[in-house]
């Protein structure tokens, strides 16, 4: 604005009939002419289906995909095969203006391409780095990035541009970046396998780099850590636990927080939930969803990251009527609607963002039961900015509910159950949030492999279990609730 006042001053104005003879103008553009002034810019992202497997591209394949150069998406890496559209539909190439109906676009046109503003961009949209540069999850990235718009004022006197030093960068503010995973045990197998080796790390040496780099990594930890109770040694047992040293995995993977409502976390009663907990504490590590009274299992875990709040509250709908803590016995917060809800509405007070995560479903399925849908409406509705699930041992799909996304299981992260290919499956998801707004859930799938270690997968591995995931959303946009 100084800028702009400055050359006004100095300008002949007279009356005009089109905007070319204006003696100044000011203009948005991803073109800037060598002849004007710019005053700010903003980073333009590439935009794709959320269903195309595909993470990242360089900026030589950006430009060809936008330009039209690039016809399949298989020449630009995708293991799928399938034409490019360049989006929005009355204007391919160009920066998409009315975003509703790019996504309703992508939602029809699988193969979309589109430029977005940073400003504009949701969940609904998938996002691509470019050249290892991602300003939806990392905006100070955005200076380097090759896809801007400029705002301009054409017609001044360049001279004036000295004055005016460089341009404003426009990026959101409060940028928070979650990761989360799903069902993460180390006992049994797992246990057997680390003690061999001497090592409670090695289930996350594939994947702590993926992991470490959010702000808040957040997983479900399903096992009794201590080293006063006797592991099993039943090499098929339910009951799960391994030593205390087995917090180092978790150190190394960067996990800040863990949700202990579940039906592992009481296996070896209120002594081995102590000793999880001094672990977990020891290490720097926060539990929430369990405690030694009611009010504590269900009391959420905050964080503030550069000045947002952001709350987990975890529920276990499995063996809460069984294990859940009362007001004067421990155990995990049990699965009741009027707990959660009424959590939600006191944790929505101050946090600005409140997660509920929760162990609920039925083992080894796809999609969700309508019990579940319910649910999970309900803590939308209380204010959740929105809703993730474990349990099932199966990678399950999404819906969007009042604009928010419900994620119903990320299935295995570690563990042994190496008997079926489905079991061997999960994902790690980012979450990249701009303030309030969710700009990106990012789905990255895992493969555990010789009973203990997941390792991140593409090609038709990746594929396999994001189709998955799809069918499972399908299933659900298929079978909307009244």
């Amino acid at each position: 604005m100084t800028t702009l006042q400055t050359t006004l001053s100095d300008a002949r104005l007279t009356p005009v009939t089109s905007p070319d003879d204006a003696d100044l103008r000011v203009v948005l553009t991803t073109t800037p002419g060598d002849d004007a002034i710019t005053v700010a810019r903003e980073p333009l992202v590439v935009a794709v289906s959320p269903r195309l497997p595909l993470h990242a591209l360089s900026a030589e394949q950006a430009r060809s995909l936008l330009s039209g150069a690039t016809s399949d998406w298989v020449e630009v890496g995708s293991p799928t095969p399938g034409p490019v559209v360049r989006l929005p539909l009355d204007a391919p190439g160009s920066v998409a203006s009315d975003y509703e109906a790019l996504v309703g676009q992508f939602a029809s046109e699988p193969g979309g391409v589109a430029l977005v503003p940073l400003s504009t961009v949701d969940f609904r949209v998938g996002t691509l780095p470019v050249d290892g540069l991602d300003p939806v999850r990392y905006p100070d990235q955005a200076e380097p990035y090759p896809f801007h718009r400029y705002l301009v004022i054409e017609g001044a006197d360049p001279a004036s541009a000295d004055d005016v030093g460089p341009p404003a960068q426009l990026l959101p503010g409060n940028a928070v970046t979650i990761t989360m995973v799903g069902d993460i045990i180390l006992g049994r197998t797992v246990h057997t396998i680390m003690t061999r080796l001497g090592d409670y790390t090695a289930p996350f040496h594939l994947v702590a780099d993926e992991l470490k780099a959010a702000d808040l990594t957040v997983g479900n930890l399903e096992w009794t850590l201590s080293d006063t109770i006797p592991p099993p040694t039943d090499p098929y047992t339910f009951s799960f636990m391994t030593r205390a040293a087995g917090v180092e995995g978790l150190r190394l993977a960067g996990i800040d927080a863990v949700s202990q409502a579940n039906n592992h976390s009481m296996n070896f009663g209120e002594a081995g939930m102590a000793d999880t907990l001094a672990a977990l504490q020891g290490a720097g590590i926060v539990p929430f969803g369990i405690g030694p009274d009611l009010a504590t299992a269900r009391a959420p875990a905050i964080f503030d990251i550069r000045g947002v709040q952001v709350a987990y509250l975890g529920y276990d709908g499995i063996t809460g009527h069984v294990h859940g803590a009362t007001d004067v016995s421990p155990g995990t917060a049990p699965m009741v609607v009027d707990y959660m809800v009424a959590d939600i509405e006191q944790a929505s007070q101050q946090p600005d963002l409140v997660i509920p995560f929760i162990h609920w479903g039925i083992e080894y399925t796809l999609t969700p039961s309508d019990e579940q849908r319910l649910i999970a409406r309900r803590a939308i509705d209380a204010g959740a900015a929105l809703v993730v699930g474990s349990h099932p041992h199966w990678v399950q799909g999404m819906e969007i509910y009042q604009g928010k996304p419900i994620v119903y299981s990320l299935g295995n992260f570690v563990f042994d159950q190496e008997w079926s290919l489905e079991t061997k499956q999960g994902l790690i998801m980012h979450l990249a949030f701009h303030g309030s707004r969710l700009a990106a859930v990012r789905l990255v799938p895992v493969l555990i492999e010789n009973y203990y270690r997941p390792r991140i997968v593409d090609g038709q591995e990746m594929t396999a279990i994001l189709d998955r995931v799809w069918a499972s959303t399908d299933q659900l946009l298929a079978a909307p609730l009244e």
